[in-house]
């Protein structure tokens, strides 16, 4: 009986690339809220906010290190089986050739170090301290950078270059996507429930966030895009390989899901945020977010597809 093929384009690979990626924008979020949009705030009852919100970091902080570190071990284990075959035994030997000796393998320890190190200093954040803070971006840096330096950047023509132009695109959905996240299931959430009177406070600390992250919005989408066209056009080589290759029509629906997270992020900009402050506001604020929030997951599982198929021209 032959061996069962596996390689980096099943699905389950492709799942757990989108986990870690997914991890890693949730990260640079929770860190765009604590030092960009948190600062920027300016609705009422700032300080009680600011502190309610810092209660909350460690235990989410420490659950999104814990679904990277998984899946950076499970990302070894497929790799393993990619390149060795699903009947082989983990061993030494295969051990030290994946780790030690492939490039893949440096990759991944920097990875699975990031992952470890924020894990490690969300207890920390209990009692928070800017060094902590300052480590675990450091570390949120190291596992963005982590992955285009084992995908398709790294086999370029000008590997460094695209490198940093996919990390900075990463960190520019992180800013955007990732804020929006942690906008909606921690800042808001603590917004709602912050038992201070007068009721009504409520929605205007949630127009106040809002307005708050907008401005982050619009510059993380800028660059998102920027970065994306320039990566494009890098992997194309050509517009009619757009519809030609099988790289340019899984990119075609990532743009198409991009444009619906695109869609909603400007409705919300245009009908929602100027009517913030009302309890039918905040609601529809709600479930646009969520929705914005699907489609960029779906974003991040179409861009897990890409790198496991091959560029046109390779």
């Amino acid at each position: 009986m032959e061996p069962r093929v596996f390689g980096v384009e099943s699905p389950i690979f492709v799942a757990i690339r989108a986990t870690l990626s997914l991890s890693t924008v949730a990260l640079l979020g929770i860190l765009a809220l604590r030092w960009m949009l948190l600062p920027r705030y300016e609705g009422p009852d700032a300080p009680a906010l600011s502190a309610a919100i810092a209660r909350r970091l460690p235990r989410v902080l420490g659950g999104i290190a814990a679904t990277a570190l998984l899946a950076t071990l499970a990302q070894l284990v497929a790799q393993h089986a990619a390149v060795f075959g699903t009947d082989a035994a983990l061993s030494r030997a295969t051990f030290v050739t994946l780790l030690v000796r492939a490039d893949w393998g440096r990759t991944w320890w920097l990875a699975f170090a990031a992952a470890s190190a924020v894990g490690g200093l969300a207890v920390r954040l209990r009692r928070p301290t800017a060094r902590a803070w300052v480590a675990i971006a450091v570390a949120a840096l190291a596992l963005a950078a982590s992955q285009p330096a084992s995908g398709h950047p790294a086999a370029t023509l000008h590997p460094w270059r695209a490198i940093i132009v996919q990390t900075v695109h990463l960190l520019a959905g992180g800013a955007w996507i990732g804020t929006l996240g942690a906008l909606t299931f921690v800042a808001v959430p603590a917004a709602v429930r912050l038992p201070l009177a007068p009721p009504e406070h409520a929605d205007a600390r949630v127009a106040g966030l809002v307005r708050a992250f907008s401005p982050i919005a619009l510059g993380g989408t800028a660059i998102v895009a920027a970065s994306g066209l320039f990566r494009a056009w890098e992997g194309l080589g050509s517009v009619a390989a757009l519809w030609s290759s099988e790289y340019g029509r899984v990119l075609l629906l990532k743009l198409a899901l991009l444009a619906i997270t695109l869609g909603t992020g400007a409705y919300n900009w245009r009908r929602v945020l100027p009517a913030l402050g009302e309890p039918r506001a905040s609601a529809a604020l709600h479930r646009s977010a969520r929705v914005e929030l699907a489609a960029a997951v779906l974003v991040l599982v179409a861009t897990a597809v890409l790198v496991a198929t091959p560029m046109p021209g390779e």
